[in-house]
């Protein structure tokens, strides 16, 4: 029924004029999102200049609705554990507390480099693989809001439900990215009609900044290394591109 009603939803889809707008991404989109830019938080990739968040340990980086959560012990992901890559015991950790960034993700390497102690963060595909950082279970922490409170805050906008092309349409360093996406048009604080053949802009740091509301609606996706999950958000500005 679900997959039935997600199809019949883009009937008659239609493209929309070009203009930065509210935008609601919805809990899958943000996910991805979120997802995609994961890497950032990395300690190494910091200290080896493949993330903007190096140096900024203690300052906002976020809105002060932004809440971000690496729990290995957090039930609603399926990635928990005990212990990470190095048999470090793992540890549940704000890594960004109402917008600011409490601490980047740290190995025994990078942790050392950087004279801090790990936080338990050290991945690896296998016991022949080479040590990596990753998060465990991490999420953008709900917030209060229903969704439809969000479209109401939107007033008018988009609702995105889907991106595609992040492989190529993102970039993990500089925070920029242009992707396909469809979803649905918001007027007056309402869902109106399905639309398609729209192209999302930004800057994943910038989003991050620009989210003026978190919703209830928490959501993980399938776990690969990490396991990852958000809500549904409310975001300032975002350029889309459409006919």
């Amino acid at each position: 029924k679900e997959a039935l009603a997600e199809a019949r939803k883009y009937i008659g889809a239609q493209s929309i004029p070009s203009a930065a707008m509210p935008v609601v991404m919805d809990k899958a989109a943000m996910r991805t999102m979120l997802a995609t830019f994961a890497g950032v938080f990395s300690a190494e990739a910091a200290q080896k200049g493949l993330s903007l968040l190096g140096g900024k340990e203690g300052g906002n980086v976020a809105a002060s609705t932004v809440t971000i959560w690496d729990d290995p012990s957090d039930g609603l992901g399926l990635a928990g554990m005990p212990f990470d890559g190095e048999g470090v015991p793992t540890q549940k950790k704000a890594v960004v507390e109402n917008g600011k960034l409490n601490t980047l993700l740290y190995t025994l390497k990078s942790a050392k480099k950087a004279g801090k102690n790990t936080t338990g963060n050290a991945a690896r595909a296998s016991y022949m693989s080479t040590v990596g950082t990753a998060p465990t279970n991490f999420y953008i922490a709900p917030g209060k809001n229903t969704v439809e409170q969000l479209y109401q805050m939107a007033g008018n906008g988009v609702r995105i439900d889907e991106l595609m092309g992040t492989h190529a349409g993102a970039n993990p360093i500089s925070g920029d990215f242009s992707l396909s996406c469809k979803g649905m048009k918001i007027e007056n604080g309402k869902l109106t009609g399905p639309v398609e053949q729209i192209t999302v802009s930004g800057n994943f740091y910038k989003l991050l900044e620009g989210i003026r509301a978190v919703g209830d609606d928490l959501w993980f996706g399938f776990p690969g290394v990490c396991s990852v999950g958000s809500p549904s958000v409310l975001v300032e500005g975002l350029s889309i591109a459409g006919k």
